[in-house]
């Protein structure tokens, strides 16, 4: 028995409807309460499903249609690595708290990630899942799902009353996920993310170290001295530095009309543009620097704040194909559009 690989997991909206059809089903029948099972909790958006061997998994939908599934098998060691640690801080709440997760996935951007230390048990944990009858999974995720359909699938059908909550489990299940608490939560989300950007590594683009544009306006405006100024893009706005060497005015009107002109011209469908851009002199020679993927060293910031917010981040993200997506874009909120 090996680790859970992130392509060993079904898709999110089987995955859900699989976990929310056996919940259904065990709050069909007259054992709806017996101990360990399967229920689902509408204030979480969660399914839960504990086992015999105090195996234990739960399955949560949060909004933008992203999805976290979490667990631990009977086989863990007794003081395992806690899997959360790895996990984007989007996917942890109060949900996640309790117990001492082996195994984290995330689904974020059209594709899970996973994270299971130390626990050769975890392909058990998805098994009751995986042997859902496809046929009312289906009818389940397009709202078909009757209650004598739930009804023929259980041994001993419950009340009345346990049939309907069993319907009733099955329309909650299909609305809106509860929306991510903003504040404290968001801020170290931002820091996580501000930190792995700046860890992160440039993939190559193949441009121009000094750009046609760049030398003319060198030549023409550019000061007879050493200077340096670094740019930050807010979707098509652009921000100075607060550490920038002072210009004179019409030097630094014009270099931001050619900033500007480039940002445009080196953004592309596929890779994307630019998030930070620098022009140093030493007063003979211009040169520019790009950061499509990373925080560079050379953009410093006082204060967070002064960094690139999720939103602007996660919006540049869905202006991107999925290659050309560093690795930390996959902690960002969704964009509202792109």
């Amino acid at each position: 028995m090996g680790h859970v690989e992130p392509e060993d997991i079904p898709l999110p909206r089987e995955l859900w409807w699989s976990a929310v059809v056996l919940a259904a089903l065990q709050r069909a029948t007259a054992y709806a309460d017996a101990t360990p099972g399967c229920r689902f909790e509408r204030d979480t958006m969660l399914v839960a499903l504990d086992l015999a061997d105090g195996s234990w998994l739960r399955v949560q939908r949060c909004p933008g249609e992203r999805y976290v599934l979490w667990g631990r098998s009977a086989m863990a060691p007794e003081a395992p690595l806690d899997a959360r640690r790895e996990a984007p801080d989007w996917a942890l709440s109060r949900a996640t708290d309790p117990g001492r997760p082996t195994f984290v996935a995330w689904w974020a951007h059209g594709e899970w990630d996973a994270r299971s230390p130390q626990d050769e048990g975890v392909p058990l944990l998805l098994r009751p899942l995986l042997t859902v009858d496809p046929h009312l999974v289906g009818l389940a995720a397009t709202g078909a799902l009757a209650a004598e359909d739930l009804a023929g699938a259980v041994p001993v059908v419950g009340t009345p009353s346990d049939l309907a909550a069993a319907t009733s489990l099955l329309v909650d299940a299909a609305g809106p996920a509860p929306r991510l608490t903003r504040g404290t939560r968001v801020s170290r989300l931002r820091d996580q993310v501000h930190q792995q950007m700046r860890e992160a590594t440039e993939a190559d683009r193949m441009l121009l170290q000094q750009p046609p544009e760049l030398v003319r306006w060198a030549q023409v405006h550019g000061p007879r001295r050493g200077f340096e100024h670094a740019v930050m893009v807010r979707r098509h706005e652009l921000v100075e530095a607060p550490a920038n060497t002072a210009l004179p005015r019409a030097a630094r009107r014009t270099l931001a009309h050619v900033l500007r002109d480039l940002h445009r011209q080196e953004s592309a469908p596929d890779h994307g543009a630019w998030l930070f851009a620098r022009v140093r002199s030493d007063g003979v020679v211009t040169r520019f620097d790009r950061a499509f993927d990373h925080w560079p060293s050379w953009w410093r910031v006082a204060h967070p704040a002064q960094g690139p917010t999720l939103d602007e981040l996660a919006w540049e993200m869905g202006q991107r194909a999925p290659a050309w997506r560093p690795s930390w874009s996959s902690l960002l909120p969704l964009p509202a559009s792109t």
